[in-house]
Formats: C-alpha cells, structure tokens, sequence
C-alpha cells in the first residue's frame, strides 16, 4: 500500500515539473488513448514523460509503461485496438497509416502483454505488421491475438514468449525456428532458446479477460466494421495534406498500390525505350552495311569490269 502510495505520489510530481512539459510531436499520431485506468507513463524518445488520459494522442517511437492494476486502451491510426495490460513496456517503434500499401506497424513489446485486433495493416498488408519481444518476431494474418513477454521471475509463467490467437493466425519466429499459431492456441518460446518455439498443448491461465475486455472488444469490433471507410478517409486526407487533387467525379478509384494509368505509363514507357534501343541498333547496322558497300564498290567495278573482258575474248 504504501509503495503504491509513494509511486503514485512520485509520478504525480514528476509531472507537474515543468521541465518534463512536452510539445505535441511534428510526426502524425499512431492512434488515441481510447481508455485508461490505473497509474501508466508516456515516454518520448527525447526521455519526457506525461500521464496517458484518455483522449490524448501517442506517436511513433513512444513507449507506453502500465503498473500494477492498470490498464490503457488505444485506437491506431489504422483502427486496430490494442489493449496494454498491466505491468507491461511496450514503444511504438513504427506506425505509418496513410491507407497506402506501404503503412507499416512495428511493436516492441519489452515486458508484460497487451492484446490487438488488427486494423487494416494486420488485414490487408499484413507483411508490414509486426511484433517483437527480446527473442522472437511475430507477424500476423488478419488477427486477433495476445503477445507476452514474461522476464525471469514473473510469477505467472515460465520466462519467454507467448502469443495466444484469439482469431486467425501468427507467425512466431525466432533464431531458432518458427512456428504457426491458430485460433484458441498458444504458442512458447522459452527464454534460454535451447529449443524452438512450439504451440503449447493448453492455453496458459494467465492468458484472461480483463475487468474492461467487454468494452475493449465491442470497440475494437466497432472499428473492424468501419475499417474500409476509415482508410479511405484517410488517404483522401493524406493526398490533401500533399497538395494532390482528389479523383473526379465518375472517374476511375485510384488504386492503392498504383493507379491503373501508372501502370499503363509505365509499360509504355519501357516499350518505347525498347523501341528507341531497336532502332539505334537498327541505324547501327544500316551504317555499318552503308559503310562496308563504299568499301565494296571499286572491287565490284574491278570485277565487272574483268568480266566484260573475259566477255569480249569469248
């Protein structure tokens, strides 16, 4: 009770110390503090720190810290949600979502455990998704899922990390292997590495709700249901933010990876530099034909000219 009290006493007076004041980051936000309950810390990469309150926004490269009994629910640019239980490190390393094939989500999860409902990165550039602890990298395919990280110690669990699949699949891989993680499953990699990762035959205890899982799920549902509309929305922003002129009306949606007349602008460009290879080696020749029928000629006057003789003795 009274190490809480004084944590809690220390943070507060962390905070109201004006030289840890921080100015809003010039990078886009990677998402909103949607829920937050329970001492947590915000740390920017320059070491500034400030309370998360729900409402306020996170960005790339800063590390959220939960302590005990608390709990931080945040909304991503690209509307997954993710829920960062309590005791765990997590930072930002990457979060680019302009509703592009090139948005990017990298995590790095340093203890503790926290839960995602992907957004549109982990379901339609799912490559670009990514999760790491100490010993293994996580990808995703469209998922729901639960990665922990367990230090040496922690009393829930053998040391190492775990990924539960709530629903559809990850990949676990270390320097040791990799393994594949279906729905209702969970799979471990042991902190000392002497073996691969493997799925465990049972789901470990640890791995259950929280006291606001309820409303973290409906929301994150809520937000997987709009996950179309809010990417639009945001490459039609990120396209004004450039200076570029939205699509006219009744004309083709451009793609999102390249636009159908890019494409085409391509590949009559490479035809025609084709084209102009073709015709150089093409003029090449007819001067080197040119310049060998010059060099032939008075031997073909001289040879005309003893066949009209031999002609005339005959």
């Amino acid at each position: 009770m009274l190490r809480t009290f004084l944590r809690t006493s220390l943070i507060c007076w962390l905070f109201a110390a004006p030289a840890l004041a921080q100015e809003p980051p010039a990078a886009p936000a990677a998402g909103v503090i949607d829920f937050a309950e329970g001492d947590n810390l915000i740390e920017a990469k320059d070491g500034a720190t400030r309370l998360g309150r729900t409402g306020d926004s996170v960005y790339p490269a800063e590390t959220v810290t939960t302590f005990a009994n608390a709990e931080v629910h945040l909304k991503m640019a690209d509307g997954a949600f993710l829920a960062v239980r309590e005791n765990t490190k997590l930072t930002i390393r990457e979060y680019v979502a302009n509703g592009r094939d090139d948005d990017r989500s990298v995590i790095d999860l340093a203890r503790g455990a926290f839960r995602s409902i992907t957004g549109w990165i982990g379901r339609r550039n799912s490559r670009n998704y990514q999760v790491n602890t100490p010993i293994v990298t996580i990808g995703v395919r469209g998922t729901d899922h639960e990665p922990t990280h367990l230090l040496a110690g922690d009393p829930r669990g053998e040391p190492g990390s775990y990924d539960k699949v709530n629903e559809g699949r990850t990949v676990m891989r270390s320097d040791r292997g990799t393994v594949e993680v279906t729905p209702n499953k969970a799979a471990f990699f042991h902190l000392d590495r002497r073996q691969a990762p493997r799925v465990l035959a049972s789901v470990p205890t640890f791995f259950k709700a929280g006291r606001n899982e309820q409303r973290f799920a409906q929301r994150a549902q809520a937000s997987v249901r709009t996950l179309e509309t809010q990417r639009r929305q945001r490459f039609d922003a990120f396209r004004k933010e450039r200076g570029l002129q939205p699509p006219k009306p009744g004309a083709k949606k451009e793609s999102f990876s390249k636009s159908l007349a890019e494409k085409k602008a391509a590949i009559q460009k490479r035809r025609e530099e084709k084209t102009d290879v073709q015709k150089l080696r093409e003029e090449k020749k007819a001067a080197r034909a040119s310049v060998q029928e010059k060099k032939d000629t008075p031997l073909k006057g001289f040879f005309r000219g003893f066949e009209r003789k031999a002609e005339k003795k005959h």
